[in-house]
């Protein structure tokens, strides 16, 4: 496959969390604790995955700010909220740096992929950019990309069309100049295979193909194979 540039999906792609929501759960009680809110830790899990399947269903992004509003809405935590949001936000933030982890091999795919003249690109779903930002410099991988299309700042969730437009448009290069590499099927695949990339799905143990109405060009379990996919244009 010859491209010009090579984009790549972050969470459960080149990162992974061992802990999840419920490491996250947990520092958001501790931290409802100190605020003076004594908080079952199963309940605040409870809110905090009612909210995340609600926002989940949308293709439209919301800041991770406005996302701790609704748990606490849930929580039933329906006043000063200007009190907490700022607070729980940060404990939020740094509890999810700690746990996001890279995939051994994920930076030495980016490092060769740059060496042999690719353009490198990150379209990613996230609520927080600046979240985003934190987990590629903890690994030193934000001086690698060319371009970061993230949905907190495109407003637009993939598989929307919009946010690979964006990212696209930001290195200037055609959709059949382009490829995606990611694990979801709708998101990654579809959203990208919808406007013309190329589309590479990062296999993961559960998934079936024939679970899924689109095709991707290629199927890879190690982020390594991208390496012998992929030639420049």
């Amino acid at each position: 496959m010859k491209v010009k540039a090579a984009f790549f999906d972050a969470g459960d792609t080149l990162f992974y969390s061992k802990g999840g929501l419920p490491v996250r759960a947990r520092a958001l009680t501790a931290k409802f604790k100190e605020l003076g809110y004594s908080l079952d830790e199963a309940d605040v899990l409870n809110a905090i995955r009612k909210v995340a399947e609600h926002l989940e269903k949308s293709d439209v992004e919301f800041h991770r700010k406005y996302w701790i509003s609704l748990t606490l809405l849930n929580l039933g935590i329906k006043r000063r909220h200007h009190d907490l949001i700022e607070a729980l936000y940060e404990v939020y933030r740094q509890t999810s740096l700690a746990d996001t982890f890279i995939y051994e091999n994920a930076t030495q795919v980016l490092e060769k992929l740059k060496r042999r003249g690719f353009l490198l690109g990150l379209i990613s779903n996230t609520t927080d950019y600046e979240g985003l930002k934190d987990v590629l410099k903890k690994f030193q991988l934000f001086d690698l990309f060319d371009s970061i299309a993230a949905s907190a700042l495109t407003t637009w969730r993939k598989p929307r069309s919009e946010i690979f437009h964006y990212a696209l448009n930001q290195l200037d290069v055609k959709p059949y100049e382009a490829v995606h590499i990611g694990d979801s099927l709708r998101r990654d695949v579809g959203g990208a295979k919808a406007v013309g990339m190329y589309a590479i799905w990062k296999f993961k143990d559960g998934e079936k193909l024939e679970d899924s109405n689109v095709k991707p060009d290629f199927i890879i379990k190690n982020l390594s194979e991208v390496l012998d996919l992929l030639e420049p244009i």
